[in-house]
């Protein structure tokens, strides 16, 4: 058997030694590995140093001639499966550990110098065009043999690969294939109706969700030169060239883009309250680009707001400010103020045999409370008649006995109106009215050498200060907040300066259209003097005072606030309500009468019984 592989191996080398050009036929079987390196290197031509003993039989059936490059492959392939290859230094090939190639000197080519030998590993260099080296490196590792060697280099964008030359190429290939199509591009855009800083902000957008950003030849660089107003898209062509058209699409005079100015003038709304609104709107948006914020300023003097910004913000607040500046409904406040005296209220309810008045309080409620809890009253006015002035029944009646009750106290003297206000208040907007006097209160004093005494005075205002906010809920329901405050000046001193005093009211209530509200509590205490005396006989000079009698009193003076508010309609104006009060007023004053004729009545039967 040994002398068959032998004598194989002598008749191979001698018919490739004599014919080497011409293709052969070989077929061995169980062939030892140094056998097959022997032949290899009469084959090249070329001497085989291996200082290792590899193991191992060899087995080839070829059903086709062939080379001497074929039988080169076969040994690669045989030695490259015991873990070695073959280095070629200095025209000598030496059998090497496949991981250890590397530090054999390989042979080094580039894409300059030709494509080299693919007898064995080499080392080759060369450049990447049009793709990120590293990008190109991820995707071929896979590609490469086990034992191979890659190494990337940014600045040259080139790839350093270790292998075997037949895999170079490959891989070569692939790099050539995926790298296809990617040089970039460049065009530089002038614009000359949109801000490019704006524009970036949407072509960037643009291109990210049109192409796939992923695929590195796919992206499309969008840089900003704000001094020209220009862009440069770098990228694949037709990337670029469908961004270029998009711009010259809408970079048209009149673009939703370009900056506009409009000057809106305001019919109800105030706009320096206006402005504060939208500043407060803008603030809390979220720009891509700062550039874009509307800029807001005012003309007090026209009641206008200036907008600055771009045309598609411009508009968006305009439509805002239409929707802001509505004409707001008004409501007209009437109020009453006026002082109480609990004594004569309390006398007067007594006197009249009014219900109340000796197991409850005095005041203008228990005077009202008693009015309308007395059926025999209440029967003298038909309130039918209400409906024919335009009044609804239920919401006036009880407004009418109110306003009877201080008709009544009024006659007789229970009840001094201090004041009659009315307001004309705009819709959820405070308004307020002061009734008083400014009066000289002394601040100070000092005393000269020469014993001259010398005052300061400051004016304070002294008197009732009303505050009204209206808010119509819906149609028949108004949200009063109301704010009274009460000051005075007392009699009493300290440190020969006047003591003052202030009380203050604040409260909020719902009520209906024309529905009153009594604001009480704000009490003074007061002296009065009441002189009794024989009629005549206490005329007489000198001897009058024998026939007169002067005795003093307490009294305590409620300052009792009445406010009624009345929605105006916003197909009519102020006339419509004033109108509509003078009904309502001529209403109260004969209902007053016939509450006031019964109760005389009343008064003289009671008389004539005793």
């Amino acid at each position: 058997m040994r002398l068959n592989k032998i004598f194989f191996v002598i008749v191979l080398i001698f018919s490739i030694s004599y014919g080497a050009k011409e293709p052969v036929n070989i077929n061995f079987q169980s062939l030892d590995i140094k056998d097959l390196v022997k032949v290899t290197s009469k084959i090249i031509k070329k001497n085989i140093l291996f200082t290792e003993n590899i193991n191992g039989k060899v087995d080839f059936i070829s059903n086709k001639q062939l080379y001497k490059e074929d039988i080169v492959n076969v040994l690669l392939y045989v030695l490259e499966s015991k873990g070695y290859t073959i280095v070629d230094n200095h025209d000598i090939l030496r059998v090497v550990k496949i991981n250890d190639a590397v530090q054999y000197n390989l042979p080094i080519y580039s894409t300059k110098n030709g494509n080299g030998s693919s007898l064995a590993m080499v080392t080759e260099v060369f450049v990447v065009e049009h793709t990120n080296v590293d990008y190109i490196s991820s995707k071929i590792r896979h590609l490469i043999s086990k034992s191979a060697k890659l190494v990337s280099d940014k600045n040259s964008n080139s790839i350093i690969l270790t292998d075997f030359k037949d895999n170079i190429d490959t891989v070569k290939k692939i790099i050539t294939l995926i790298s296809k199509d990617t040089k970039k591009y460049t065009q530089n855009i002038i614009l000359k109706n949109i801000q490019a800083t704006t524009l970036s902000i949407e072509l960037k957008a643009i291109s990210k969700a049109i192409f796939d950003e992923t695929i590195e030849k796919e992206k499309v660089d969008i840089l900003v030169n704000k001094d020209t107003n220009s862009l440069m898209l770098v990228g694949k062509k037709s990337n670029v060239e469908f961004l270029n058209d998009y711009i010259e699409s809408i970079d048209k005079d009149g673009s939703l883009i370009e900056k506009v100015v409009e000057v809106i003038a305001l019919k109800n709304i105030e706009a320096k309250n206006l402005a504060t609104t939208l500043n407060a709107i803008i603030n809390n948006k979220k720009y891509k680009n700062t550039d874009d914020k509307t800029f807001i300023s005012t003309d007090e003097e026209l009641n206008s707001v200036i907008l600055i910004g771009t045309k598609n913000e411009v508009n968006y607040f305009q439509e805002l400010i239409d929707k802001l500046d509505k004409q707001r409904q008004q409501v007209f406040v009437q109020a009453r103020i006026i002082e109480v005296s609990d004594t004569k209220t309390n006398n007067l309810g007594i006197q009249y045999g009014l219900r109340g008045f000796k197991s409850g309080g005095s005041g203008l409620a228990t005077f009202s409370s008693a009015l309308n809890g007395d059926a025999s009253l209440s029967s003298v006015m038909d309130f039918s008649s209400i409906g024919s002035y335009g009044f609804d029944l239920g919401m006036m009646k009880n407004g009418l006995l109110l306003g009877a009750t201080v008709n009544l106290l009024k006659q007789n003297q229970a009840l001094d109106v201090v004041s009659e206000p009315s307001l004309l208040c705009i819709n959820n907007k405070e308004s307020s009215i002061y009734v008083g006097e400014t009066k000289s209160i002394k601040t100070n004093s000092s005393t000269t050498d020469g014993g001259t005494t010398n005052a300061s005075y400051s004016r304070e205002d002294i008197g009732l200060t009303l505050k009204v906010k209206p808010r119509i809920s819906n149609s028949n329901k108004v949200t009063l907040e109301i704010t009274t405050i009460l000051e005075d000046a007392s009699q009493t001193q300290t440190n020969d300066q006047p003591d003052t005093s202030k009380k203050e009211v604040k409260t909020t209530a719902i009520v209906n259209d024309g529905e009153s509200v009594i604001i009480g509590g704000l009490i003074k205490n007061k002296t009065e003097t009441t002189e009794n005396k024989v009629p005549l006989l206490g005329d007489i000079p000198l001897f009058g005072q024998l026939f007169k009698n002067n005795y003093e009193y307490n009294d305590k003076i409620n300052l009792v606030v009445i406010i009624t508010p009345y929605i105006v309609p916003k197909s009519e104006d102020l006339t419509y309500i004033r109108n509509k009060l003078l009904d309502l007023k001529s209403l109260e004053e004969k209902y007053t009468q016939k509450i006031f004729d019964e109760l005389e009545k009343r008064k003289n039967e009671e008389k004539n019984d005793s």
